[in-house]
């Protein structure tokens, strides 16, 4: 049998599988916590549960990770420098925070570049870009470099990463290898964040191959994209900035996988969020304008998708109207931290016989997530170096932790803490209610519903009553994103805008008090679901959209077989834009990620264009680690809008190929 591992690194779990590539089936899996300080950490501890005597058959490993979606959304990575070749300094400098790009002085910016047809403007000064980049060859780690109409033609941007290569010896990408993007400011962050994501994932990648290396795995690694294609590990070390999204790109790849539906309506429940997408022919559906993640503004392809926090470890407490609220806050289930710290239930025992009423949730606690020791530039006041002294010895609730820290739990400073990652919030959450249910029970079951107990009773509710109020919430809540984001995809903003109470509208739909009409939506296609927690809510989603639910067999690790059953894609689009004059048209430029071409003939430029965009396509594909390239070809001109009745003016003609293959360890 010829057996892959696909490994999927969560927010919450990281997931491993074993699938057989003949049957097409999962043969084992495994879960553990996601260990975002060490995501390594967290990939062994899914592997080792997996059955040890199916591990030396293995004949490829596919990853698919959230380091590059953390590293934006926390705006980190490491030291990268961007070179900008012909762009205008004022632009640059007013506008390209917006982007995520640095201060305007820590960029190199050099004169010279193509115009807008790809003909040579002025050459830059190489000897400029040459000592600019050797002055700051020590405080950098990997350059990005683009030129302003590098899309058109990208000779002067392959000639700065020759000589800054040359000069010194470090990683340079360029503008055109990483994005087809023209607005020229979302292709300087796009090059920019991948030269600053370079190191990092190189060193992942380097700890994964050392760790499937120790438990005996000798298999080729490919890496997941942001479109849910595969590539190679070389080729991720040179665009990792490509495996933005690239976790719920395998969700959606994993669904249409396991459910056997190719246009359906993909719902990705984990433990921190739940991601929404759409799948059409077999493929995902991709954004339009490029990601858009933390601080930065891409041109990079990636699925289109909609994210709420909510999930099986979404928090459920009330607000100051004693209502209940699920999410998007995050907390460790108590049946787990009585499940670590046995203590835990004795503590919970407390709380419900004291019966005390606050004005929060008392049934919460904390608890060390890893020491502040190297934590450099990060300042704590004396109440948070309090804290996180009281924790030392194991989780407090939050009340016995206000006590020692000299404060009322309602004060309590601890939000930062959180958000550095420093200490955790645990408390009742839908994994709880699974345990008290039966659903799930991998846990401490006791725990779980003492818990439940403490906030039913300051609700004025029964456990039964509290636990089927938070599911018909839940189902609302994923309800009302569905129906949100599908609407969004397809009504433009403008139109959105003009319904006022939009929400009231899904609300409506969902719960109408009104006896003389009626509101619904339907949807066109199934929802396939995924993630564990998923089958509780699917059902009754699915029936008030009147379509159909499905929750195909090891949807709980579907992200993991979507990381090893996705195809190899190599894609280039080459454009043919006719120069106009006065006199009509002169002649054609042809552009292309590696070439340009001129010519006097459009069936010439044309031939062109499409032999280059299958080269191209074909060869990416083959970098990425495929073998037998099939090759599917798209054409379709751009026209303006004239006089009415004619055929409109030929603004550009756009040519697609795609490469497909097969990974190359297979036979």
């Amino acid at each position: 049998m010829q057996l892959g591992i696909g490994i999927d690194t969560g927010g919450t779990y990281t997931d491993a599988v074993i699938y057989c590539f003949e049957n097409q089936k999962v043969l084992a899996s495994g879960k553990a916590l996601t260990t975002k300080h060490n995501l390594v950490e967290g990939i062994v501890n899914a592997l080792k549960q997996l059955p040890k005597d199916m591990l030396h058959g293995i004949c490829l490993v596919s990853l698919s990770t959230t380091l590059a979606t953390n590293t934006c959304v926390e705006n980190k990575g490491n030291r990268g420098q961007l070179v900008l070749l012909g762009y205008d300094r004022q632009i640059v400098e007013r506008i390209g925070p917006e982007y995520g790009l640095p201060h305007v002085g820590d960029i190199i910016m050099v004169p010279g570049g193509h115009g807008q047809q790809g003909q040579v403007v002025s050459e830059p000064d190489w000897d400029e870009l040459e000592k600019a980049v050797l002055a700051c060859k020590s405080r950098v780690d990997a350059f990005g470099v683009a030129e302003y109409w590098g899309i058109r033609n990208p000779n002067f941007e392959r000639m700065a990463k020759k000589i800054i290569r040359e000069a010194t010896g470090l990683p340079v990408v360029c503008a055109h290898e990483t994005t087809m993007e023209i607005n020229s400011l979302k292709r300087a962050a796009t090059v920019l964040l991948n030269a600053r994501l370079i190191p990092l994932t190189d060193e992942l990648i380097k700890a994964v191959k050392i760790a499937l290396k120790d438990m005996g795995i000798k298999a080729p690694l490919m890496i997941v994209r942001g479109d849910g294609s595969l590539m190679s590990e070389g080729f991720a070390v040179e665009h990792p900035v490509e495996t933005l999204l690239s976790g719920p790109a395998s969700s959606v790849v994993g669904g249409m996988k396991l459910s056997g539906r190719d246009d359906c309506i993909v719902v990705d429940m984990g433990g921190t969020t739940s991601d929404i997408a759409v799948a059409r022919h077999g493929r995902t559906t991709l954004v339009k304008d490029g990601v858009e993640i933390g601080e930065w503004r891409t041109g990079t392809c990636a699925i289109e998708l909609k994210t709420i926090g909510l999930g099986g470890d979404s928090l459920i407490s009330f607000d100051k109207a004693e209502r209940i609220t699920i999410g998007p806050q995050r907390a460790v289930p108590l049946s787990w931290l009585g499940h670590r710290w046995p203590y835990i239930i004795e503590e919970l025992e407390k709380i419900y016989e004291t019966g005390k009423r606050s004005s929060i949730s008392l049934g919460e606690f904390f608890f060390i997530v890893k020491k502040p020791n190297g934590i450099e530039n990060i300042y704590f006041t004396a109440e948070e170096e309090r804290i996180i002294d009281a924790l030392r010895e194991g989780p407090r609730s939050i009340e016995d932790l206000a006590n020692s820290v000299g404060t009322k739990p309602y004060f309590m400073q601890t939000r930062r803490l959180e958000s550095l990652g420093l200490i955790g919030r645990a408390g009742f959450t839908p994994t709880d209610i699974m345990h008290i249910t039966g659903e799930f029970s991998a846990w401490d079951v006791e725990c779980a519903r003492l818990g439940g107990e403490i906030l039913a009773r300051r609700l004025g509710f029964s456990l039964h009553d509290l636990t089927a109020c938070v599911n018909r919430l839940m189902v609302k809540k994923l309800y009302s994103a569905i129906v949100q984001y599908l609407l969004e995809k397809n009504w433009k903003r403008a139109e959105r805008n003009s319904i006022k109470d939009f929400e009231k509208i899904i609300d409506l739909s969902f719960d109408n008090p009104y006896d003389e009409i009626e509101c619904f939506f339907i949807a066109p296609m199934p929802l396939v679901g995924i993630g564990a927690p998923v089958h509780l809510y699917l059902e009754p989603v699915a029936r008030a959209l009147g379509t159909q639910a499905i929750v195909p067999p090891d949807a709980g690790v579907a992200n993991a077989v979507g990381a090893i059953t996705g195809s190899i894609i190599g894609e280039e689009v080459v454009v043919v834009r006719p120069n106009y004059e006065v006199s009509g048209i002169t002649g054609y430029s042809c552009h292309s990620s590696r070439d340009y071409f001129e010519t006097q003939e459009y069936d010439v430029a044309l031939a062109w264009a499409r032999q280059e965009a299958i080269r191209n396509a074909k060869e990416k594909a083959i970098r990425m680690g495929a073998i037998d390239v099939d090759i599917d070809l798209e054409s379709h001109d751009r026209r303006g809008d004239t006089r009415e009745g004619s055929e409109g003016l030929l603004l550009e003609t756009i040519i697609t190929a795609r490469g497909i293959g097969r990974m190359f360890s297979f036979k």
